[in-house]
């Protein structure tokens, strides 16, 4: 999953609620996605499930998490999305296997990030995920 391909499904969702009037007025007020229209990806009626993870591969091992990671699954018209707002990673894929995928693969990358900079580098939202990466995973090698 490239970021490129991230990008453009958001681009594609903002194009879709650009076609919304203004002035447009649902006449049923107990829609459940009208509150979350400009907020969440729009689900089009498909559920949403949360999946938590707790092992995620490694090119030399794996990495456990001390809790479970809570990854919400939706559906969209044509991508699913995977995201997890509290580390900041959102993935979309062809299957919900693939947004999976791809989520974790967004989770290692950051991990391996966070995990390499020094605490002296890192001040605001990078100490807070510093810290959640140090805390709540750990590698174990193969």
């Amino acid at each position: 999953m490239s970021l490129a391909q991230i990008n453009e499904s958001y681009k594609l969702r903002k194009e879709r609620l650009d076609f919304i009037p203004e002035n447009f007025k649902r006449g049923i007020t107990s829609v459940s996605t009208a509150s979350e229209l400009d907020l969440k990806p729009i689900s089009w009626g498909f559920s949403t499930a949360k999946t938590p993870l707790w092992r995620f591969p490694s090119l030399h091992g794996v990495v456990l998490s001390s809790k479970p990671v809570s990854v919400k699954i939706s559906r969209g018209e044509t991508l699913f999305f995977a995201e997890n707002e509290n580390l900041g990673l959102y993935a979309t894929g062809e299957s919900r296997d693939d947004a999976i995928r791809a989520f974790c693969e967004q989770l290692m990358h950051f991990y391996k990030h966070y995990k390499g900079l020094k605490w002296n580098r890192v001040t605001g939202e990078a100490y807070r995920l510093k810290e959640i990466y140090e805390k709540l995973f750990r590698e174990i090698r193969k």
